[in-house]
């Protein structure tokens, strides 16, 4: 029954599956894949040669095909917890009223019992703004109109 080499291809086919449960990584899934390939390819040869080239560029073909994928995917990504270990993220749009003048491009804002530098263009004391960007712990403000 082992003497069919497609049988070994499938049996690795499912072994790296099984690999692949246990690591997480897709990596050997792709892997896998190539071995299902192959294991097709052996089933239509018995030539090993013919079945190792066969593996090969499938291996390759997958892993890339999984990396453009990969990329593709989490470039569209944007979920409500994308932000969630930012946790400052969450002051931007906020708006307050400025405690200091900004000179200098320099000031301070209260925003939730905390105070803040802030940078901007220069501001008086009372006038009303908006959070549009966060450096480090320094926020940008702009004039809220």
């Amino acid at each position: 029954m082992w003497q069919e080499p497609y049988l070994w291809w499938a049996a690795f086919g499912f072994i790296l599956l099984i690999v692949e449960m246990v690591t997480g990584t897709f990596f050997f899934l792709a892997i896998a894949v190539a071995a299902f390939i192959t294991t097709f390819a052996a089933w239509l040869t018995q030539d090993l040669f013919t079945q190792w080239v066969c593996f090969a560029v499938a291996g390759i073909l997958s892993i890339v095909l999984w990396q453009q994928l990969r990329h593709k995917h989490k470039t569209n990504t944007h979920d409500a917890a994308s932000k969630l270990n930012n946790r400052l993220a969450h002051l931007i749009n906020r708006q307050a009223v400025l405690s200091e003048p900004i000179t200098n491009g320099v000031g301070r804002i209260n925003i939730d019992d905390s105070w803040w530098k802030v940078t901007g263009e220069d501001l008086p004391v009372g006038t009303p703004v908006r959070v549009t960007a966060i450096h480090d712990m320094t926020l940008t403000v702009e004039r809220n109109s």
